[in-house]
């Protein structure tokens, strides 16, 4: 069995497993960056909870991915929820609150930007097709920015073994990253992420200050190479929805 693994021939090999024992940061990270490579297709469910002037606040995220379509559904604890789609060439989105709709082609990133001599942090994997711009489901299935310009800017501890949802993970700490929002840029502030063995994609990022738990996103809920409906990827649009553009 070859140890490459290429699901298009426009693009470099990458490794297909990372080998027995626990690799280092730096190894992990670089394992990390073709995560999304490692799939054909995928169904993640993502919790989030954190905090608000309110009290504690959940939000599921839902990402379903069978190339060129894509799906990221976002709900919240008061029933409301978001829904961002596309076909690899148009980009849907609806917002359950606002009653709006919103339908605009897919901009392509700027030519060069996937040159061997662009660091790997400014690279955009314009041939696997959009994801959201932000937000925890790019995040968990596209990790290399969060791994080269977070994680890999803090006090990285030793790599450990565990399960997450029935699967094997790999977990480390970070402490004291530089490049964080300003209110977690502190002394005591440290991140705990674990990712996929088998594909690198993250499944867990927790934020801690001190040893107080401030906000989690965690998935409870992974399917791989999977068969998923084209209908899954429909959006209907309730009666009287507001189109914006």
């Amino acid at each position: 069995m070859s140890s490459q693994l290429a699901p298009s021939s426009s693009l470099a090999p990458i490794r297909a497993a990372l080998p027995l024992g626990l690799p280092d940061a730096a190894a992990l990270f670089a394992f990390a960056a073709d995560a999304e490579r490692r799939v054909a297709t995928l169904r993640l469910r993502i919790e989030e909870q954190g905090q608000s002037a309110t009290g504690p606040t959940t939000t599921e995220i839902e990402l379903l991915v069978a190339r060129p379509h894509a799906r990221v559904t976002t709900r919240k604890a008061d029933g409301s929820y978001e829904l961002w789609a596309t076909d690899g060439s148009v980009i849907d989105g609806y917002n359950s609150a606002t009653k709006t709709a919103t339908r605009r082609p897919h901009r392509a990133a700027p030519t060069g930007l996937t040159e061997p001599g662009i660091p790997a942090a400014s690279r955009v994997p314009t041939s696997l097709g959009p994801l959201p711009a932000r937000g925890w489901a790019t995040t968990f299935l596209r990790p290399s920015s969060f791994c080269t310009t977070v994680l890999a800017g803090a006090v990285l501890g030793s790599v450990e073994a565990r399960l997450i949802a029935g699967r094997a993970a790999l977990t480390l700490e970070a402490a004291a990253p530089r490049t964080v929002e300003l209110s977690g840029d502190r002394a005591d502030f440290r991140y705990r992420v674990a990712f996929d063995r088998a594909t690198g994609i993250l499944l867990c990022v927790e934020e801690f200050r001190g040893e107080t738990l401030m906000r989690s996103a965690c998935v409870t809920a992974v399917g791989i190479d999977e068969q998923i409906p084209a209908s899954e990827f429909t959006i209907e649009l309730p009666a009287g929805t507001i189109p914006l553009y």
